[in-house]
């Protein structure tokens, strides 16, 4: 199979322009970010919320728990790039600066709030945890994000958000009662 040699040269040509511009960040990263107050939020904010999980999880569902926490932190990061990259909005701290997305929210706030979510509120209807879990990510976490200048929303607005943060709450949801069924199925057999 033979490749249009002008089509691999453009790509060749867009891939040094990104590795320039990584390099350009990652330098910023050191010189501008690592070490500042936004910076040891955003490790305050990659560890500390994983820290409470541990300590209060419910040993016997941690595996129904992990399972639905995983799809939250898979969809929230592919979203968020997703976004990223096309100019919905963008973050002015970076933990590392190898990811566009904000890590800390995306893999420790975010996951470990609807675990949280699942696990204590469980006599609670999903639907209304599940537009709490919507509001006050689209509504509280967001504008305070936007307020300690770490997220700039470009044409994104928080009303976009909410059913995107319900959705992902539900679908988590989903997740963890049918994997809490299946233990309990193979606990019982």
């Amino acid at each position: 199979m033979k490749f249009d040699q002008e089509l691999l040269g453009k790509i060749d040509e867009i891939i040094d322009q990104y590795i320039k511009a990584h390099d350009d960040l990652e330098k910023v990263w050191r010189e501008k970010i690592v070490f500042t107050w936004h910076w040891w939020l955003d490790v305050a904010l990659a560890v500390l919320p994983w820290v409470l999980w541990l300590i209060v999880r419910d040993r016997k569902r941690t595996h129904s728990l992990l399972y639905a926490g995983l799809f939250t932190m898979l969809v929230a990061a592919l979203l968020d790039v997703a976004g990223v990259s096309q100019g919905g909005w963008n973050y002015n701290t970076l933990l590392l600066p190898y990811f566009p997305e904000y890590v800390p929210w995306d893999l420790t706030v975010m996951p470990v709030t609807a675990m949280l979510f699942y696990q204590f509120l469980s006599r609670v209807n999903p639907w209304l945890k599940g537009v709490v879990f919507g509001l006050m990510a689209a509504y509280v976490v967001e504008p305070v994000f936007i307020w300690l200048g770490m997220y700039e929303p470009g044409g994104w607005e928080h009303h976009y958000s909410l059913p995107i943060y319900f959705a992902i709450y539900m679908a988590g949801h989903w997740l963890y009662t049918r994997s809490l069924r299946e233990c309990e199925k193979r606990h019982t057999n």
